[in-house]
């Protein structure tokens, strides 16, 4: 695993060398007419200077989201590396910015009781005046619940944890003194205040890809669905029916049609071949699908990537961006790509 985690930063050390961004004509507009929202992502895996700039950077551009990651040592990195904790870092960036939304993609379940998430995500609300997002998912990275001694059980286990966790967060957020008793996690007679700021409560994202256990969630408790790294357009409009299919079951309506997507933006580049080639080496640290979705490409090459995922149902677009961050690349992405899908 280690030599894996060495393979992929030199990986992207040899695309920063080799690939060098360019400015392009002005992009063309959006023949469908709908917002896309866009958003970043960035590994805990950085210094608070850097993560703070590229927040701030990310707001002036004018990015909808950000977001951490929920993670106590890096990923894809070097393991021993150092890695700042999501949720703290989370509140202190919701004090620096002002207008962009902010949230974790997505929490880990595993970590934490769902009543303390319940308490520190309304807290940020109020920290951030309304702009937190709560991402949830079941946990997926046993090497680090190995680590730090947390539970970790079957897929399935963690998926029926995360029902009983978003059952507990909507019932302090929704009932007055609820109780519950579930399997993994209780509530008696319990008091919650303040309110959220916004109302009735912060959107609930929820990420994961497993269609039995995990996308039916997004049609009980949540506003929207992050579609993980490597679920292709045709694996988003499959599980968009799953979403509605489950919605129709249960008598939901509206049905959630959020649906995010985070891909890695390695580079904005007119070297020919960039963007297979990037892929392709990719394969050997990740699994094809993920390397499969990572951008290294023209501006025109990025917009030809990233539509067929808009006609599928996507509205936001989360760039996952590789530390030290490279604001320069930011901003020629909201130069060149962004316009034309807005």
């Amino acid at each position: 695993m280690t030599g894996r985690r060495h393979a992929w930063r030199a990986l992207v050390a040899l695309v920063a060398l080799l690939l060098l961004p360019f400015h392009s004509g002005a992009a063309a507009a959006d023949g469908g007419g709908r917002r896309v929202r866009f958003g970043i992502q960035t590994p805990n895996h950085a210094s608070w200077d850097d993560l703070l700039a590229t927040w701030r950077e990310a707001e002036s551009l004018g990015f909808d989201t950000a977001y951490l990651y929920d993670h106590f040592m890096p990923i894809f990195a070097d393991a021993d590396g150092p890695n700042l904790e999501g949720w703290t870092a989370l509140a202190a960036l919701a004090a620096e910015t002002s207008r962009i939304r902010i949230g974790i993609l997505v929490t880990g379940n595993t970590y934490r009781n769902p009543a303390l998430v319940a308490k520190m995500a309304t807290t940020i609300d109020h920290v951030s005046h309304g702009r937190l997002i709560l991402g949830m998912g079941a946990g997926w990275h046993e090497p680090e619940h190995e680590a730090y001694g947390f539970s970790f059980g079957t897929a399935r286990e963690r998926a029926e944890r995360l029902d009983e966790a978003l059952q507990v967060i909507t019932k302090l957020w929704n009932e007055d003194h609820p109780s519950f008793e579930g399997r993994y996690y209780r509530l008696k007679h319990a008091p919650y205040a303040p309110d959220n700021v916004q109302r009735p409560h912060p959107p609930i994202v929820i990420g994961g890809q497993g269609k039995e256990w995990i996308i039916p969630l997004v049609a009980r408790y949540g506003d929207g669905w992050n579609a993980v790294t490597g679920v292709t357009p045709d694996g988003i409009r499959e599980r968009r029916a799953i979403i509605e299919q489950e919605c129709a079951r249960i008598g939901r309506s509206p049905c959630p049609t959020d649906v995010s997507v985070l891909v890695p933006l390695l580079a904005i580049t007119r070297i020919p071949l960039a963007g297979p080639i990037v892929r392709f080496g990719a394969r050997a640290v990740v699994s094809k699908d993920v390397a499969s979705a990572v951008l290294a490409d023209s501006p025109k090459g990025i917009q030809d990537r990233l539509r067929p995922f808009v006609d599928a149902g996507v509205n936001e677009i989360i760039l996952n961006l590789r530390p030290p961050f490279d604001r320069d690349l930011l901003r020629e992405f909201a130069k060149e790509i962004m316009p034309a899908f807005n």
